[in-house]
């Protein structure tokens, strides 16, 4: 029997320390990535960062860390950042991405360099099995970069910008809705700190960790030309749930706003001020719109009718846009506005404007889109009872990011609508357009 000196006793226990040491950090490591890539799921993509940043075994030998480090940046709108990294991951040696190629695709296409982007996509299109789900979307995003291509050499029909910081956050700002008595009052939805829902889980219970903030209405003043003076609605208004503005009638006495756990499973609001009482008072709207069948952002273009977009049954494919009018006392049945506007693809948050025929509506038909959702524009002819083909407002108004809930102001030269372009500060931003020329279609027929 040969015995064990005490130095190699020694030696076989700071082995085996040292093995579980190493065992327990690397345990410790996929810990913080799965960790990290549960916030990346839910969104909270600088959680996400800080977390594996601040690990540098993971920053720097992991390649899957370095992935979703690089993935972050893009979400986070730091596009030279994300940039960086995915090509630093493109020939890598250790592990092949073909996501860097996507993402690389999408960074280019977001700067409207739309033939770089398309090389990309191309690259990483080859690479897919042919069942792969992301076939489709990638065929879109070439098709949608070939059409970026014709539409940049579009003349330009107005200025745009950021309604900047003191409306805008680096979460969630949508839907503006303009005042019909105050041209410098501006109404939006947002998902932000603060919210009276705070965070909360799918399930609707509070959740601070993993959880998203609950929507709350907005409402923001414009002072000599600079947006400012932000603040929440009423608090009768908002609520642990999901409040977003919709519109109000022709007075600007009566709020209509959806409420709801979700933003596809609630009900329609109509809020009014009663002169008298001095009490704000709302209730559901007993009318033609019912959000649980499948409706999306309803337009209330007068008292008599109600345009919107739908996923029932009948049309032509994904959201299409149907429009009922109050005839006799009743609501009409809901009619399809025909292929010239509606396709297979989606058409969503429509604006009528005042003339009445004008319809401006976001679609993500990738036969005419450059991005994701476009703004667009039809006219109405009713000879021949029909509309017109849709006409993309193109760059800047749209861009490679989704477009949509595009408004008109009474003075005819400008326009708010909301988008994720990723020059925003956060998600989706309030923009506002300044149209060169006057639109007609703001004055009364």
């Amino acid at each position: 029997m040969i015995s064990k000196s005490p130095s190699f006793q020694l030696l076989c226990l700071v082995l085996l320390m040292s093995f579980i040491v190493s065992a327990t950090h690397a345990q410790g490591d996929l810990n913080k990535l799965n960790r990290a890539k549960e916030f990346y799921k839910n969104g909270q993509y600088e959680i996400a960062y800080n977390l594996l940043y601040s690990d540098s075994d993971l920053r720097i030998s992991n390649a899957d860390a370095q992935l979703l480090l690089a993935l972050t940046k893009y979400h986070l709108n730091e596009l030279e950042e994300a940039e960086r990294r995915l090509k630093k991951l493109v020939n890598n040696p250790k592990r092949s991405f073909r996501e860097t190629l996507l993402y690389l695709g999408r960074i280019y296409h977001a700067k409207h360099e739309f033939q770089e982007a398309s090389k990309y996509y191309k690259s990483y299109l080859k690479l897919l099995p042919a069942d792969h789900p992301h076939r489709g979307f990638t065929t879109d995003a070439i098709r949608r970069c070939a059409n970026g291509l014709q539409i940049q050499y579009q003349e330009g029909l107005a200025f745009v910008e950021n309604l900047g910081e003191a409306v805008n956050s680096k979460y969630d700002e949508f839907g503006p809705v303009l005042s019909p008595n105050f041209s410098n009052r501006l109404y939006f939805s947002s998902a932000r700190p603060g919210s009276t829902g705070g965070r909360r889980a799918d399930d609707g219970q509070p959740d601070d960790i993993l959880g998203k903030y609950r929507y709350d209405m907005f409402s923001a003043v414009s002072i000599s030309g600079k947006w400012k003076s932000t603040k929440p609605l009423h608090y009768f208004l908002n609520t642990s749930q999901n409040e977003v503005a919709l519109g109000f009638n022709a007075t600007g006495k009566v709020l209509y706003y959806y409420r709801g756990s979700a933003l596809d499973n609630g009900a329609i609001y109509v809020d009014t001020f009663r002169e008298g009482r001095q009490q704000l008072v709302t209730e559901p709207l007993f009318g033609p719109v019912d959000p649980v069948a499948g409706i999306s952002a309803p337009h209330f273009a007068d008292n008599n009718r109600v345009i919107f977009a739908s996923r029932r049954a009948g049309g032509y494919g994904g959201y299409d846009l149907y429009q009922v009018t109050m005839v006799n006392g009743e609501w009409s049945i809901a009619q399809n506005l025909g292929p010239s506007v509606n396709t297979p693809y989606d058409e969503v948050s429509p604006f009528l404007a005042k003339d009445g025929k004008t319809l401006y509506f976001s679609s993500n038909n990738r036969e005419y889109s450059l991005g994701g959702m476009d703004v667009f524009k039809t006219v109405y002819n009713p000879n021949r009872r029909a509309w017109s083909k849709p006409f993309n407002l193109g760059l800047p108004i749209n861009s490679a990011g989704d477009d949509s809930h595009f408004r008109l102001a009474k003075d005819g030269y400008t326009a708010y609508f909301s988008s994720n372009r990723k020059d925003s500060f956060g998600k989706r931003d309030l923009y506002i357009a300044y149209f060169y020329d006057f639109l007609s279609e703001t004055q009364l027929r």
